[in-house]
């Protein structure tokens, strides 16, 4: 047969091959199935129920005697409960020597504390003005922002008469007849002159705002001077404003953990003096990486670069700033080795930023007793938390810096301008040495806090300062007084009652004070280098305040049988955009009427801007907003279900300046958007 017979004949008969196939499995399978053995021939229910009940019977017989023929007990308790009875021989615990001196190998040998690193870096741009003491000595200010004409009175907003309305029981509403005098009583309050207290001491006692020979001055609402009041410094010195353009950062000292290990390494240990031998914090330094072309992981030692040590924030502070704001961190967790002092910032509110996220506002003792007064009233209703924190009485911003002696003991200012270079400003390290001297009072704390703040800055327009535009990484790293090798000769332990890897590193340390005749640098103990911190950059002049928004004409249409609403207009916002002149530190405050698409750009013949330091209103002349940043988007002013008369808040997305999108509301930026655009002043409500 050829092949095309053989392809024929399978393709003619497969079905039947098939079927030949399947019959054959399945006799097979009978046939199997056949030679199993009957299951009902062996497992029978009556069967099953039969075995079941002997089982059950051999378990009921009683098997002691089989088993408790093996148990023969060894145990007397009635002789062992008599040796309780017997006396003990004394001899053999008897000390041959009562009083024995220590051997060299029964000292307890000095070890090196474990350091720990900072954590919990956070890090927040911020663009304000600060207050820096004149270049001259002058009786009268000098600076330009100063000697601006001052602006003209506003307008005031004629109140609308409001009809008070009252519906009777068929829904009539009824005029009471009171609005004119409404009106009245609103423009009566809206020509009352608010009274604003200012610092008799400063400028020499002159009461700015008050009236002269120009007659009464605008001055801005004290009420919303949230940040600090500069005086003269002790040098006779006049504030002057200055713009301040920083990145501040906070992180966290482990003072818990590293005071442990201070214990565990040298408490039991001979000549323990807790007035050395506990953590005594000496400085810190911080290091900034650039890392807008590479990433964080792939950094190396060479990226870093070094900032600000202590010394030269010291020097920024004493010899440039006029006056410290107040603190507003809790003593415990602040140490005047890396918390560094707030800038005297004039007007904007800086508690956002000079604090840690995770360190408490209230001292451990004044937490405890808020929770037992928690723990008292649980039965009588809810717990004021805010009322018992007011009660406390911390320190909060707007008040007299309580650091005033700072001044003193930096000496008089010298006017210098902040582009010098900060090491040149003299030597402070004598200075920091006796500030360190006090540490011979101390003692040993009972119980530690959990964390120390570091606090830091990294100022632009100083030599090696950040650059706009370029993202940052940071890094801290802090000291203490080594325990073991301390500045003075006086506190230093005996080489003898030293660990042996401690006794050689302190040996070494010895040799090189001996050869620079000095322990300086010698006796600080640094911790590791932290983990770099989130990315961030230097923050942008300009800052944004939604206002009022109004939603675009509103059509209805049927869709699907059902009303929709549609809007046949783009929607419309007012926004305040506040950028900060570099020559003067003003805040230019500019009122737009936006929509999505707005460039944030305007000139001006003159703006209405605040002096920070008399607080009087200046007009600036060609005032003007340059920015890139464009209104994205607007939404909001649509009525809620609950009331007709209620809207939701308006929301507005940017793209601002540094090539971010941010979204502002209306109803967190109310309260800046009415201050700067004097709301208040003008009669708006």
């Amino acid at each position: 047969m050829d092949t095309d017979k053989i392809k024929n004949f399978f393709i003619n008969h497969i079905e039947k091959m098939i079927l030949v196939v399947v019959i054959g499995v399945s006799v097979f399978l009978m046939y199997q199935g056949l030679q199993k053995p009957n299951f009902l021939d062996q497992h029978l229910p009556a069967r099953l129920q039969q075995d079941a009940t002997q089982v059950r019977g051999d378990i009921d017989i009683n098997h002691n005697d089989e088993v408790l023929k093996d148990r023969n007990p060894t145990f007397d308790i009635v002789r062992e409960t008599e040796k309780l009875y017997t006396a003990v021989e004394p001899s053999e615990y008897k000390l041959e020597r009562t009083w024995e001196g220590k051997t060299l190998e029964s000292i307890v040998r000095r070890q090196d504390p474990v350091m720990v690193a900072a954590t919990s870096i956070e890090l927040t741009p911020v663009t304000t003005a600060i207050a820096f003491r004149a270049q001259t000595n002058s009786a009268e200010p000098q600076y330009a922002l100063y000697n601006l004409e001052d602006a003209d009175e506003l307008e005031k907003v004629e109140k609308k008469t409001r009809r008070r309305r009252n519906r009777n029981r068929g829904g009539a509403e009824m005029g009471l007849g009171f609005g004119g005098m409404e009106g009245e009583m609103g423009d009566m309050e809206g020509g009352m002159d608010m009274e604003m207290e200012m610092d008799g001491d400063m400028f020499g006692g002159d009461m700015l705002g008050m009236e002269g020979d120009s007659g009464p001055k605008r001055t801005f609402n004290a009420e919303h001077d949230f940040g600090f009041r500069p005086s003269k410094t002790e040098d006779e010195r006049l504030p002057e404003p200055r713009l301040g353009q920083f990145i501040v950062g906070t992180a966290l000292v482990p003072h818990k953990e590293l005071y442990a290990n201070f214990e565990l390494a040298l408490a039991d240990a001979s000549e323990y003096t807790p007035a050395r031998d506990t953590p005594y914090y000496y400085g810190f330094e911080v290091q900034r990486a650039d890392v807008t072309d590479k990433p964080v992981d792939q950094l190396g030692d060479e990226d870093w670069v070094d900032i600000w040590t202590r010394l030269r924030y010291t020097t920024l502070a004493g010899k440039f700033w006029s006056g410290f704001a107040p603190e507003t961190v809790h003593p415990e967790y602040r140490d005047d080795a890396f918390t560094m002092w707030l800038p005297p910032v004039l007007l904007d509110d800086y508690r956002t930023w000079a604090k840690h996220t995770k360190i408490p506002a209230l001292s451990k003792q004044e937490l405890q007793q808020l929770a037992n007064q928690t723990d008292e009233v649980e039965d009588f209703g809810e717990f004021d938390v805010d009322a018992a924190l007011n009660d406390l009485e911390l320190t909060g911003p707007g008040e007299r810096s309580a650091a005033g002696g700072m001044d003193e003991m930096m000496g008089g200012g010298m006017g210098m301008d902040m582009g010098m270079e900060m090491d040149e400003m003299g030597d402070m390290d004598g200075m920091m040495m006796g500030m360190m001297m006090g540490m011979s009072g101390r003692g040993a704390e009972v119980d530690p806090v959990e964390h120390k703040m570091i606090r830091f800055y990294d100022f632009a327009g100083i030599k090696n300062g950040p650059v706009l535009g370029r993202k940052y990484v940071y890094r801290i790293r802090f000291s203490v007084v080594d325990p073991n090798f301390p500045f003075s000769e006086k506190q230093q332990p005996q080489v003898k009652n030293l660990a042996p890897e401690v006794a050689t590193r302190i040996q070494e340390q010895m040799k090189k004070a001996a050869d620079a005749d000095s322990r300086e640098e010698l006796f600080e103990r640094w911790s590791d280098w932290s983990e770099p911190s989130a990315i961030t950059s230097l923050p942008t002049l300009e800052h944004y305040y939604v206002g009022p928004v109004e939603r675009g004409p509103i059509a209805t249409a049927t869709v699907g049988g059902k009303q929709v609403e549609y809007s046949r207009g783009e929607p419309k916002a007012k926004l305040l955009a506040s950028q900060y002149d570099p020559k003067t530190g003003a805040r230019i405050p500019v009122e737009l009427d936006v929509t999505a698409g707005t460039v944030l750009s305007k000139d001006m013949e003159s703006a209405d801007v605040v002096d920070p330091i008399s607080l009087l209103v200046k007009k600036m002349p060609n005032a003007s907003l340059v920015s890139g940043t464009t209104v994205v988007a607007i939404d909001g002013a649509k009525p809620l279900k609950i009331t007709e008369d209620v809207q939701s808040p308006g929301v507005m997305l940017l793209f601002d300046q540094s090539g971010q999108l941010t979204v502002h509301d209306e109803l967190e930026d109310q309260e800046m958007f009415r201050v700067y655009t004097y709301a208040e002043e003008r009669g708006i409500e």
